[in-house]
């Protein structure tokens, strides 16, 4: 079963209202995503946050071990993105040995980030988007509408908790995948949660590229 065949199926287990909430959210972001958001060819933004841990990741010490995918999520309550940042996990070593590097982005903060690396045992660093201003330089961020907030919060979510301020803004679920020079290669957003890039297809990319640098680097 694909990755979107999972997440598929597990929405038709939540609540009608739920399910009617995110359709109408993708509908209202489907244009954003189509156009608001970075293409193939842009310079990916450069970023310093903090991971697990605490410390600094930076993304041009990323981009040394490139291709590099970048991966926004909404947090670690959201089981639709926990069930992906697993799918990615069981390709992540293939990521390592082609020679690239695998991150990514939440909005939470604190603790909430260290639940989502130590709790799913993730191999890949897991960052704070803190106030999702990299989010932002991406092209997707953004702002949840009152009646999906108001569910989450009627169900013990408050987002607002998780990141330290009360603007009610989340990433796009978005897949990007830079080359050794900071150019993306590949962009992919969406505004329903199931559409997901599967892990096979950013796989396929990677060794694509890293193919690509081994071509170059030999006829040097």
């Amino acid at each position: 079963m694909s990755l979107r065949e999972q997440l598929a199926a597990m929405l038709t287990l939540r609540p009608e209202r739920y399910r009617s909430l995110l359709r109408e959210l993708a509908e209202r972001l489907k244009k954003t995503a189509e156009e608001g958001v970075l293409k193939p060819g842009d310079p990916m933004p450069d970023f310093v946050l903090p991971d697990a841990t605490g410390e600094l990741v930076f993304s041009d010490d990323l981009l040394k071990r490139a291709p590099l995918v970048v991966v926004f999520f909404r947090g670690d309550w959201c089981p639709f993105c926990r069930t992906t940042l697993s799918a990615l996990n069981e390709v992540a070593p293939d990521i390592e040995a082609a020679g690239a590097s695998l991150v990514a982005l939440t909005p939470d903060t604190g603790d909430y980030v260290n639940a989502a690396s130590s709790g799913l045992g993730l191999s890949f660093p897991v960052v704070s988007d803190v106030d999702g201003a990299t989010a932002l330089r991406f092209g997707v961020t953004y702002r949840v509408p009152d009646a999906l907030y108001g569910y989450w919060t009627g169900v013990g979510i408050d987002i607002s908790a998780r990141h330290g301020d009360s603007s009610h803004l989340l990433p796009l679920v978005a897949t990007f995948i830079a080359d050794r020079s900071g150019i993306l290669r590949f962009a992919y957003a969406s505004g329903d949660i199931t559409d997901r890039v599967e892990p096979e297809t950013i796989l396929a990319q990677v060794r694509e590229m890293a193919n690509e640098v081994r071509a170059t680097d030999n006829s040097c």
